[in-house]
């Protein structure tokens, strides 16, 4: 069964403007699907309509084989969790472990401090347990966002720009917890050097379904990123202009790992090309 099934999904705003149209998408369970495009391509409005907060659409929305209806909303929202862009909208407990705890509890949910403890280690911010969070960075925030949502042990995760506003350091700490994390994950970010490391597959969407595939897929299609509105990762740029002076990059590598892997095997073949021959 897919964690996550939508079918023909169309949505306009009360004033008539067109948010998405004929969206057709699926995740496997454990899968990380990264959602791309530009500002107004519909991608936040695509994650509230999953979670049931927009209401009339048109087409199915399917979250673990239940499908979305009026009737179904409480119970589908029980098995997601949404994190806000602005953590200033999701964390407002007067501590840390009171925020993180505000889900389970009001969920009803068996061993509420025990959930809360877990979701505040996992995350690293179980020191921060009995600080005020409006007096933490914006880094901590979202840290705490997302131990509340991990305290009433969601199946589907739903992650709106989870990087944006964020240092390079609480960046970088943030894009390794989601990646070595076993969730499903549906990402909606324009941030591509974030989605290259986290997601197995990404879909880029202007309100209109553009193109789907592996960030690698996707960056060897000359124009197509580019034409949605998105700047291709910053190591495809790198490795991009290290072929175009004549080195003999064989792929465009687009996360860290591949980046080191490839210009290992590129230090190489230019040692061998420039061995005098014997």
């Amino acid at each position: 069964m897919r964690a996550l099934e939508i079918k023909s999904l169309t949505f306009s705003y009360d004033d008539g403007t067109l948010a998405l149209k004929d969206l057709s998408l699926s995740v496997d369970q454990g899968e990380k699907v990264a959602i791309v495009g530009p500002n107004g391509a519909g991608k936040s409005t695509l994650l509230h309509l999953i979670a049931g907060f927009r209401t009339p659409f048109q087409g199915d929305v399917l979250v673990d084989g239940l499908r979305l209806e009026l009737s179904t909303a409480d119970d589908v929202r029980k098995r997601l969790g949404l994190l806000f862009q602005d953590p200033d909208d999701q964390v407002f407990m007067p501590t840390v472990e009171e925020d993180v705890a505000f889900g389970p509890r009001n969920l009803k949910l068996d061993d509420v401090e025990g959930r809360a403890m877990k979701a505040m280690r996992s995350t690293g911010t179980d020191r921060l347990a009995k600080r005020r969070p409006h007096r933490l960075s914006y880094g901590m925030k979202k840290r705490v966002a997302i131990a509340g949502i991990l305290a009433m042990d969601p199946e589907i995760l739903l992650l709106d720009e989870p990087t944006s506003g964020l240092d390079p350091k609480s960046r970088a700490e943030l894009i390794s917890f989601l990646k070595g994390m076993k969730r499903t994950m549906l990402i909606a970010t324009h941030d591509l050097d974030a989605a290259a490391e986290i997601a197995d597959r990404l879909v880029i969407l202007n309100i209109s379904p553009v193109a789907e595939g592996t960030m690698k897929e996707l960056v060897s299609k000359k124009g197509l990123l580019e034409g949605a509105g998105l700047e291709i990762p910053q190591i495809a740029k790198l490795f991009e202009s290290i072929r175009d002076i004549g080195y003999s990059v064989e792929w465009v590598p687009v996360t860290l790992d591949q980046a080191a892997a490839e210009f290992q095997r590129t230090v190489e073949r230019e040692r061998r090309r420039d061995r005098p021959n014997r």
